[in-house]
């Protein structure tokens, strides 16, 4: 099975790539040993991973310890702390949204996406947040694919000086990101059927329409 392995920050620029899939070989059992293994795959891996205790995992989304076992990922990201050595950061907002089942008839929600158009949208968006709110550091991450209820669609995580303007920035990324986005949701039931396409909320255009007016909070 292939797994995709997600870098950023520094970790990205060393390595010379944002992402890559992966067949992860025989023995590779905890996040300790993906990363022992990438480091003999080159001197750019080397470069990346000189000091792995530095690096953060997260497995599907969610934050993991070095010995965590990685069997059936579907992805792995690897990024560097986002306050390391940032004495200016003063808040760090996490958001992870996921998959819901209200009626119990959920097996699984299919995420559809325009690749290329996906990223280059988020980019932007999050590039907005940037210029409107003083940051210190911003990450979205949005899956695709077959998701079950309860695993996770997407990760925000904002950091600034003071709260409001993580909080704001986390706010604002999410309300563009249901609205401007290219995703369609399909619903498969555990009867086996099709729930059909989900039809846009009139609530999600409401929600992003007033940071419209909203004043950059560049302060």
């Amino acid at each position: 099975m292939s797994t995709r392995l997600i870098y950023f920050a520094w970790v990205r620029e060393r390595i010379g790539k944002p992402q890559e899939d992966v067949e992860l070989p025989a023995g590779i059992e905890t996040v300790a040993d993906l990363l022992r293994w990438l480091k003999s795959r080159g001197e750019e891996y080397e470069h990346a991973l000189q000091y792995p205790d530095v690096i953060r995992v997260a497995i599907n989304q969610e934050h993991v310890e070095h010995r965590e076992k990685i069997s059936g990922a579907r992805e792995i990201a690897l990024f560097p702390p986002m306050t390391q050595g940032r004495a200016d950061i003063g808040a760090v907002v996490t958001f992870s949204g996921l998959c819901r089942d209200e009626a119990g008839r959920l097996a699984a929600l299919e995420l559809e996406h325009y690749p290329g158009m996906a990223e280059a949208e988020i980019g932007r968006i999050a590039a907005e947040a940037v210029h409107r709110w003083p940051l210190q550091g911003l990450t979205a991450i949005h899956r695709h694919g077959r998701i079950a209820p309860g695993e996770n669609i997407v990760l925000v995580v904002a950091a600034s000086a003071h709260r409001q303007a993580a909080f704001e920035a986390a706010n604002f990324l999410m309300d563009y990101l249901k609205s401007r986005a290219p995703f369609w949701k399909k619903e498969h039931h555990t009867d086996g059927s099709q729930g059909g396409w989900v039809d846009a909320k009139e609530a999600d255009d409401e929600a992003a329409s007033r940071w419209k007016q909203a004043v950059p909070k560049r302060n």
